[in-house]
């Protein structure tokens, strides 16, 4: 696989092309170990601490070092807030008891407050953090959704990382109201919340300019994008932080990724170096060899796209 070079930490220089981030849903890169995603040209994970923190205590993680130690990680992590579902309903008392959420395996029902967030983030020690947030539902009631606002406000103040989340669902006067509370506290580094919820394309799209166009000139901005068309409208709109676990997910459904971010069932693309015959008979005998080359090559796909794009601009 061909080894990326030229993308930069995060932390390490300003952001102003594009740049990959690597979703992932558990304490764990399986099915590759973390150098091999680093040699596939991987260098930001993120992981969703909700999960995460369900499947290791705090004080075990940090003893290993943080999220990079546990993992054995070159690169930078982000580490995500990760509660799944939307925010259902807001309450008068969600700004002091915190977030409630459903684990996704088992499906035990928990509740973290900025206390405890700030806890879980101390012990991953990653690069990059959001603060406590939950988006409302994209379709919520106006007023929930404007409560919505005022209640991530707060847990952002509570557990404040350097970004602040932007929330409001597909409300321009929720979303003015989110970035100017965040502008007011000096916040120059966005994530754009909701956006990772399953919305029509062409909401979703809308909503991403909308939303673009109240932030203050030269910002860091972040968001997650699930498809390749949400991924290619992000950076259309000039969105420097890329989320997205479509990789993982092609390999999850045995498909391809090409070059264009399309995709194709991998027995029709002899791209992996197999003839049809040969990666139906692997798949069948030795599914875990079969995984590891799939998620190897769509990985590599994955960002030699970012890299591409980067090049065009910077060119």
């Amino acid at each position: 696989m061909k080894k990326q070079t030229n993308m930069a930490p995060v932390s390490h220089c300003p952001i102003r092309v594009p740049m990959p981030i690597l979703k992932l849903p558990l304490l764990t890169t399986d099915p590759l170990t973390a150098r091999e995603m680093y040699q596939c040209g991987v260098r930001i994970l993120a992981f969703p601490m909700a999960s995460s923190m369900a499947e290791l205590s705090p004080d075990a993680l940090s003893t290993t070092g943080g999220l990079n130690g546990w993992l054995n990680w070159e690169g930078e992590i982000l580490a995500l807030p990760g509660f799944g579902k939307p925010l259902a309903k807001v309450k008068k008392n969600s700004e002091r008891v915190g977030v409630h959420y459903q684990l996704p395996r088992g499906g035990a029902k928990k509740t973290v407050d900025g206390t405890n967030y700030q806890t879980w983030l101390e012990s991953a020690h990653a690069q990059l953090a959001l603060p406590l947030s939950q988006a409302p539902d994209h379709y919520a009631p106006v007023d929930d959704i404007m409560r919505a606002v005022e209640v991530n406000t707060a847990w952002g103040k509570q557990t404040p990382t350097g970004w602040g989340v932007v929330q409001g669902g597909g409300l321009k006067a929720a979303r003015e109201l989110s970035v100017a509370q965040l502008t007011a506290q000096k916040i120059t580094n966005f994530y754009l919340g909701g956006f990772e919820q399953d919305i029509e394309d062409e909401e979703w799209q809308r909503s991403l300019a909308m939303t673009i166009q109240l932030l203050p000139q030269n910002s860091t901005v972040m968001v997650e994008a699930r498809t390749s068309f949400r991924i290619k409208v992000a950076i259309e709109a000039g969105i420097q932080l890329i989320i997205s676990d479509l990789p993982l997910t092609l390999t999850r459904h045995n498909r391809r990724l090409q070059a264009d971010l399309s995709d194709e069932p991998v027995e029709k693309n002899d791209q992996l170096g197999l003839t049809a015959s040969n990666w139906a008979y692997l798949n069948k005998r030795h599914v875990g060899l079969a995984t590891r080359l799939l998620t190897q090559a769509n990985l590599t796909t994955f960002v030699n796209y970012f890299t591409q794009k980067q090049e065009e601009m910077i060119n």
